[in-house]
C-alpha cells in the first residue's frame, strides 16, 4: 500500500479519526484530561503543603497562603505534565526519549527542576502583586525556594512514575492490573493487528545485528504513535513485528484498525528520507488484521502481564504468513471486514477461502488496497482486455462476423464490478 496522499506524507491528519468536532484528535483530548486531572491533584497537594509548613515553619496561614499553595501546585503540576506529554512524548522530544536511560533521567530531571524554579519564582512575584511585596520578600529566594523546589520535584517524581508506568505497559493494562480486572480470566472480543517489517532477515545481514536492531527500534518508535492515535494499544513486540489490539467495538468504529494501517504507512513515507540517510533503506511493513474471542488474564509472577490466549491470536499470525506468501501489504479476515464499514479510501479484493497452517477450517481473506489504485488497475485491465478482444474479433474486409459478442475474462469482470462500486 505505497500510494500515500501528499497530505498524509506531509504529516496531515490520519483519516477521520484524527480530528473530531472540536478540532482536537483523540490523543490530544486524552492528554488534556490528564493535564487537568494532575493540575487538580497537584493544587490539593500544594494547599496541604502550605498548611503543613505553617505548623513546621511558624507563619500566619490565611486565605492568601492557601491560594498561593493552590496556585503553586496547579501551575507546577500542569506545566510539568504538559511539558512531558506535549514535548517529551512528541517528535520534538524524540532526542530525549532516544537517549540512554541514565542520560534520559538526568536530562528530564534537569528540565523539570528549571521549570519548577521558574514557576515558583513567577508565582512569588504574583503573590507580591496581589498581597504586597512586604509579605513575599526577597528572603524567599534562598532556602525557602530550595525547600519548595525539592518538595515539588519529589511529588512530581511520584506522579511521573505512574505516568511512565502507564506508557510502558499501557493505560488500559495498568488500570486493569490496579483494579484486578484480569485477576481471573475474562473472555473478550478484540481486534488484533500484526505488523511485520518486510525483509528484516536480509536487512540484518546487510546492516549487521546492532544497526538492524536500531532500524527496527526506530520503526517501532515511529509507528507507536499512529496506533495510540487510533485508540489502539501495543500488546507485544515480537522480534521484527508487533501486535496491536483494540476492544472490538472501538477497533471497528469508523474502521479505526484500517485507518491505523493507513496512518502507519503515512508516517513511514514521511520519514523515508531519515531512514535512507541513516540506514540506506526505507522500511516497509506487512499487516494482518483479524477479530475474535480471546481469554485475557494476568500471567507471570516475577513480571506480571496481561496475556491474550485463544485461536484468534493463532489465526492473525497465520494470516500474516499468508500475506507474506501472497506478497500483499495488508490482509484482513472476512470475519473482521464484515463488522466494519469500509471507508471510501479503501477497496477490498476478495482472495477466497484460505487454509491456514494449523487450522482445519478455511478462513476467507481480503486484500486491502487504496481505492484509487484499484480503480487504475481495473481500468488498465479492461483496456488490455478490450485490445485483445478487438484484435481477435477484427472484421474481415470491414465486416464483423454476425452474432460475435466480445467477452471479458472473469478477472476483468471482477475489476469492472470493483470499479463500479467505487
Amino acid at each position: 500500500m505505497r500510494e500515500i496522499s501528499a497530505r498524509q506524507a506531509a504529516g496531515g491528519p490520519f483519516g477521520a479519526e484524527a480530528r473530531g468536532p472540536t478540532g482536537l484528535n483523540r490523543r490530544t483530548k486524552s492528554r488534556l484530561l490528564i493535564v487537568a486531572a494532575v493540575s487538580l491533584l497537584a493544587a490539593a497537594i500544594g494547599a496541604a503543603n502550605a498548611w503543613l509548613l505553617s505548623h513546621l515553619v511558624p507563619f500566619a496561614y490565611d486565605f492568601a497562603e492557601f491560594e498561593n499553595g493552590l496556585r503553586n501546585g496547579a501551575l507546577i503540576g500542569g506545566a510539568l505534565v504538559a511539558f512531558d506529554l506535549f514535548y517529551v512524548q512528541e517528535p520534538r522530544g524524540a532526542w530525549l526519549r532516544r537517549a540512554s536511560f541514565a542520560f534520559g533521567i538526568l536530562g528530564r530531571a534537569t528540565l523539570y527542576v528549571l521549570i519548577i524554579v521558574a514557576i515558583l519564582s513567577l508565582n512569588r512575584l504574583i503573590f507580591g502583586l496581589l498581597y504586597g511585596f512586604e509579605r513575599s520578600g526577597l528572603d524567599y529566594f534562598g532556602l525557602p525556594l530550595l525547600r519548595d523546589s525539592a518538595f515539588a520535584f519529589l511529588v512530581f517524581l511520584a506522579i511521573s512514575f505512574v505516568l511512565q508506568m502507564r506508557r510502558v505497559i499501557g493505560a488500559r493494562t495498568l488500570t486493569s492490573l490496579l483494579l484486578g480486572r484480569y485477576h481471573r480470566p475474562v473472555r473478550e472480543e478484540r481486534v488484533f493487528m500484526l505488523v511485520d517489517i518486510k525483509g528484516s532477515t536480509a536487512l540484518a545481514e546487510r546492516l549487521g545485528d546492532e544497526r538492524a536492531h536500531a532500524f527496527i527500534t526506530s520503526v517501532f518508535f515511529d509507528i507507536d504513535q499512529p496506533i495510540l492515535e487510533h485508540g489502539g494499544e501495543v500488546y507485544s513486540y515480537v522480534g521484527d513485528g508487533l501486535i496491536a489490539s483494540w476492544p472490538l467495538a472501538r477497533g471497528v468504529e469508523d474502521a479505526r484498525c484500517l485507518r491505523c494501517f493507513e496512518a502507519i504507512e503515512a508516517v513511514l513515507a514521511r520519514r523515508s528520507g531519515h531512514y535512507r540517510s541513516k540506514f540506506g533503506v526505507t522500511p516497509e511493513v506487512r499487516v494482518a488484521l483479524h477479530a475474535g474471542p480471546v481469554v485475557a488474564g494476568e500471567c507471570g509472577d516475577a513480571k506480571l502481564a496481561i496475556a491474550y490466549i485463544g485461536d484468534t491470536m493463532n489465526t492473525v499470525a497465520r494470516i500474516e504468513q499468508m500475506a507474506k506468501t501472497l506478497d500483499r501489504d495488508c490482509l484482513i479476515s472476512a470475519e473482521l471486514l464484515s463488522r466494519l464499514d469500509l471507508p471510501p479510501a479503501f477497496a477490498a479484493e476478495p482472495l477466497g477461502p484460505a487454509v491456514l497452517r494449523g487450522r482445519r477450517r478455511s478462513v476467507e481473506l481480503y486484500a486491502i488496497r487504496p481505492a484509487a489504485a484499484v480503480g487504475e488497475l481495473a481500468a488498465k485491465s479492461i483496456s488490455r482486455e478490450t485490445s485483445s478482444r478487438d484484435a481477435a474479433d477484427a472484421p474481415i474486409c470491414g465486416h464483423r462476423p454476425y452474432g460475435a459478442k466480445p467477452a471479458l475474462s472473469s478477472a476483468s469482470r471482477w475489476w469492472a464490478r470493483s470499479l463500479s462500486r467505487l
